[in-house]
């Protein structure tokens, strides 16, 4: 009788479900049960409730019924129990969510591997993942998709993604993250669309304002670095904390005004700049600008993520031009974004900068801890 198990959970499904209170509602609607109605009453307002009743359970059979979209949980931490519990909290809350869930764990793609953060060929691999899921349905005949990216990873693995998925033909994604303000639920972050290249309105600009409001200055100033040896003149830091963090801001300002990532043997910042070792600089930048929100507390608000991104980017696009001038206009400024905030915003930052030469500056937490961190292995 494996026909009669296979009806089972069609009619238990999402989807049967859904299908079949919209066939039996739909009748209602059509009149085969007020015909039934009229044997047992003559009230007119018998037949306008049951008539309004009948066409909104219709619509939640639709609502049943439609296509959920696609959930992708990616995750790019190599294998740790702490993770793993946090990636099932990512694919349960997909699944609740979306009619398919793609999965892409880095420690299951590479098991044993022990990796710094910030392998572009990784995160290329997970974006043509995403393309080719896209892509399918598409084809099945769904022109718009759905998608939702729950997303898990170092913030410079969330930056290079977001870069890489700029050039994607989907017109929009939904970045989910898990909040750490509400007990590890899953929220919505950030969406990935032509709206984050709109200039901010004035509401907008207000709340981010408010949120910035450090020392009372109201905008970042670009801060020229005194001339020094070496100096990178044609790069410029943008640093920024949107979350807290003691010594962030001093120290990523050490490492763009000095070009050293620590302060001498015993004070490591736990910055990398570039290719270069653990304990080495590249020189000083040209200048730096520090966008602050000291110890507020951001809330889960996909909104204010939306406009704090687009914030950001036009103070780097002006800071950039500023700079350019300044050089006499004839030379390509360079950026190293020093960030610290929540993981939706540094991922929509590389979604907008994918064209611009701009680097999220790696932060090993280890290194400034005083810890050495392992060897890498490549992906």
């Amino acid at each position: 009788m494996r026909w009669l198990g296979q009806l089972r959970r069609l009619v238990f499904s999402r989807e049967g479900g859904g299908t079949l209170l919209m066939a039996a509602c739909t009748a209602v609607a059509l009149g085969v049960v007020p015909n039934i109605l009229e044997q047992w009453t003559r009230q007119p307002w018998v037949f306008t409730v049951v008539f309004a009743a009948a066409l909104l359970l219709v619509l939640t059979g639709w609502v049943l019924q439609r296509p959920r979209g696609l959930g992708v949980v990616v995750s790019l931490y190599p294998a740790d129990r702490t993770q793993a519990s946090r990636v099932l909290a990512l694919k349960n809350a997909s699944r609740r969510t979306h009619a398919a869930t793609l999965v892409v764990d880095r420690a299951l793609l590479w098991p044993g591997e022990i990796s710094a953060q910030g392998h572009p060929d990784v995160v290329d691999f997970v974006a043509r993942l995403v393309d080719a899921q896209i892509e399918e349905l598409q084809v099945s005949g769904n022109t718009e998709p759905e998608v939702a990216l729950y997303v898990l990873a170092h913030l410079q693995d969330a930056f290079l993604l977001g870069r890489r998925l700029a050039g994607d033909i989907q017109t929009s994604l939904i970045v989910m993250h898990l909040s750490q303000a509400a007990g590890r639920s899953v929220v919505p972050g950030v969406v990935l669309g032509s709206a984050l290249r709109d200039p901010l309105g004035a509401q907008q600009r207000a709340r981010v304002g408010q949120l910035l409001s450090v020392d009372g200055a109201e905008e970042p100033a670009l801060v020229p670095v005194p001339e020094a040896p070496g100096q990178q003149r044609h790069r410029i830091s943008v640093i920024v904390r949107l979350a807290s963090a003691a010594s962030m801001v001093d120290d990523a300002r050490h490492v763009a005004a000095t070009g050293q990532v620590s302060y001498g043997p015993q004070h490591h910042t736990g910055y990398r700049l570039l290719d270069a070792g653990p304990a080495d600089g590249q020189g000083p930048c040209g200048a730096y600008l520090v966008i602050d929100a000291g110890d507020a507390y951001l809330p889960d608000d996909p909104g204010l993520n939306a406009a704090l991104t687009t914030y950001i980017w036009e103070h780097w696009q002006a800071a950039r031009r500023q700079w350019a001038q300044h050089l006499g206009g004839t030379t390509a400024v360079e950026g190293l974004l020093f960030f610290h905030g929540p993981l939706p915003v540094a991922l929509a930052l590389g979604w907008l900068a994918a064209r611009d030469r701009l680097t999220l500056v790696h932060h090993d937490l280890r290194l400034a801890q005083g810890i050495q961190p392992p060897a890498t292995a490549g992906p």
